[in-house]
């Protein structure tokens, strides 16, 4: 482990002037729709075709990444009029497991998401039980290195693949990814999709401005499971 944190810090030295970025995602889901191609038989051609759509929809999508040494904000760009215009491009995002705008401030070991379903979460910053490795690889001009994870669903536990520069000395990344590697991260195998850097803007002319939500009203997840529990119990008592 010694070893390959020294691996890490040596590139940072040479980019420790970087104090602010832009990254832009793409997405895809192709071992989503690998998985699918594999049961096209069994499920019938129109659900194959229905989801088949959802999934090249998925390449249309957009995701921005702002930071600076404050905070960062990770969200879809406003320029997908999702919902609205494509509907499979609305799944496919719903599909991404991108629930909103993610702001994220690492001295406060916390964000708050807004969702696009107007319930806004103010969350702690988790530490993912990450597995560092000397695996690397290029991405855009940046060297970046392999970090996995096991992370537990329903459906049992699925791996986790980040790939992250320490050259960009921030732990910032797509969704909730934030605040658990040494660098940012430029690319991540998420369980629904592949999110992917298409444009690496680092130190851009225009200041990275993000201001911090204030004066919104959020929840817990424990107090959103509750609230959400006494909702269906009460239907529940209706139905009787």
């Amino acid at each position: 482990m010694k070893n390959i944190l020294l691996l890490i810090l040596l590139p940072i030295l040479s980019f420790s002037q970087i104090k602010e970025g832009v990254i832009v995602y793409k997405i895809d889901m192709n071992k989503q729709q690998a998985v699918l191609d594999k049961e096209k038989s069994s499920i019938g051609i129109q659900k194959y075709e229905y989801l088949s759509n959802v999934f090249k929809a998925s390449k249309e999508l957009e995701f921005n990444l702002s930071f600076n040494s404050k905070y960062s904000l990770f969200n879809p760009l406003d320029n997908l009029d999702v919902g609205k215009t494509n509907y499979f491009k609305g799944l496919a995002l719903i599909m991404s497991s991108s629930k909103g705008k993610y702001y994220t401030s690492l001295s406060q070991k916390k964000q708050i998401i807004e969702t696009r379903r107007k319930i806004n979460f103010d969350l702690p910053i988790e530490k993912g039980n990450w597995k560092l490795t000397k695996e690397t690889k290029k991405i855009g001009d940046f060297l970046c290195y392999k970090a996995t994870f096991l992370k537990t669903t329903k459906n049992g536990n699925k791996t986790i693949i980040a790939w992250y520069s320490p050259a960009i000395p921030f732990a910032y990344g797509p969704n909730n990814y934030v605040g658990q590697l040494p660098g940012l991260i430029l690319e991540l195998n998420d369980i629904m999709a592949t999110y992917k850097a298409k444009e690496i803007k680092l130190n851009p002319k225009k200041p990275v401005d993000i201001k911090w939500p204030q004066n919104i009203k959020t929840m817990s997840k424990d107090e959103y499971k509750k609230a959400g529990d006494e909702y269906y119990n009460k239907l529940k008592k209706e139905k009787r």
